[in-house]
C-alpha cells in the first residue's frame, strides 16, 4: 500500500511539473482562512485563464524543483497554498483575482480588524437556547414579541482582541461576516523574476496619476533647460522665434521680419517725446 501511494504522489509531481513547464508564469497563494467556496469560484473565474492546483506544499515544492521554474516560490508556501499557472501578465492575474473578494465567518482566536459591532434590531431567530448563546457572545439580546432581538448596538470584539468562542458562534448564528477575504497571491514568477504580493498590488488610479504629473514635470523641466525633445520642440521653436524677434527689437538690428514692430516703437518714443516737451 505504502508503494503505491509513493508511486501516486510521484506521478501527480510528475504530471504537475510538466504542466508548470506549459506556462510562462507561475504564482502562489495563502488559502489560510478562505473559505471553499470563494476557490471554487476563483477556479471558475479563471478557468479560461489559468490553472488552480491544491496540493501538500512539499508535493509543489518538488514538481517546481523538477520543472525548473518558479523554484523561488518555495521559501514562501508555510501554510495551505495554491498554484496557479497561467500565460496572463503577473499584473493582469492579481488584478483579476483581486475582484473576487468576500466575507468570511469569524473564528475563535482570530484578531478582530475593527470594532465588531451587532446593530440593534430584530433577528429571524425563535426563542430559545439561542438568547443565552448571544448573550454569551457580548449580545445584548431579548425576547419580544416572539422573536429575538437585538436591544441595542453591541461591540462583540474590539479592534485588535482575539474573538472569542463565544463571540464566533454569536456572529454565526446572526449570519455575521465580519472578516473580508480574497484570494491571496503571495508572489509570482516570470522568466526567473519574481514578483511579491507588495509589487503586484498596484493602485491604477494613483499610477495613472503619477505618470501624468511625472510626464507634465519633465516636459516642463526639458522646455525650461532648452533640451529638444518630440514633444517640445515646436514649443522651442515658437518661442525661439518670439526671442529673436525681441532681441532684433530691442537691439535695433534691422530686418525684413521686425522692421514694422521697430517702425511701431520708434513712434511710440516720438509721441512720447512729444508728450513730453508739448510739441
Amino acid at each position: 500500500m505504502k508503494e503505491e501511494t509513493l508511486k501516486k504522489k510521484q506521478e501527480f509531481v510528475s504530471q504537475l511539473a510538466e504542466r508548470i513547464k506549459k506556462f510562462r508564469v507561475i504564482a502562489v497563494a495563502d488559502l489560510r482562512n478562505y473559505p471553499d467556496r470563494y476557490l471554487q469560484a476563483v477556479r471558475k473565474k479563471l478557468r479560461d485563464e489559468a490553472e488552480v492546483v491544491v496540493a501538500k506544499n512539499s508535493m509543489i515544492k518538488r514538481a517546481l524543483e523538477q520543472a525548473g521554474r518558479g523554484k523561488e516560490l518555495s521559501e514562501m508556501m508555510v501554510g495551505p497554498t495554491a498554484l496557479i499557472m497561467t500565460n496572463m501578465n503577473p499584473f493582469q492575474l492579481y488584478k483579476l483575482v483581486k475582484q473576487s473578494k468576500g466575507k468570511a465567518a469569524a473564528k475563535p482566536g482570530q484578531i478582530a480588524p475593527y470594532d465588531i459591532v451587532v446593530p440593534a434590531g430584530e433577528t429571524n431567530l425563535p426563542p430559545g437556547p439561542v438568547l443565552s448563546e448571544l448573550k454569551q457572545g457580548g449580545v445584548n439580546a431579548q425576547i419580544k414579541g416572539g422573536k429575538v432581538v437585538i436591544a441595542s448596538d453591541s461591540v462583540v470584539a474590539k479592534a485588535g482582541q482575539k474573538i472569542t468562542d463565544a463571540a464566533a458562534k454569536a456572529l454565526q448564528k446572526l449570519g455575521v461576516e465580519p472578516f473580508e477575504v480574497m484570494f491571496n497571491i503571495l508572489a509570482a514568477w516570470e522568466d526567473g523574476l519574481v514578483y511579491r504580493k507588495d509589487v503586484l498590488d498596484v493602485d491604477e488610479k494613483k499610477l495613472i496619476d503619477d505618470l501624468r504629473r511625472v510626464a507634465s514635470e519633465a516636459f516642463n523641466l526639458s522646455f525650461n533647460v532648452v533640451y529638444p525633445t518630440k514633444q517640445n520642440i515646436a514649443l522651442l521653436l515658437q518661442k525661439a522665434h518670439l526671442d529673436s524677434r525681441n532681441l532684433a527689437v530691442n537691439a535695433g538690428v534691422y530686418e525684413k521680419e521686425v522692421i514694422d514692430l521697430m517702425l511701431a516703437k520708434a513712434n511710440a518714443q516720438a509721441n512720447a517725446l512729444k508728450l513730453k516737451i508739448g510739441v
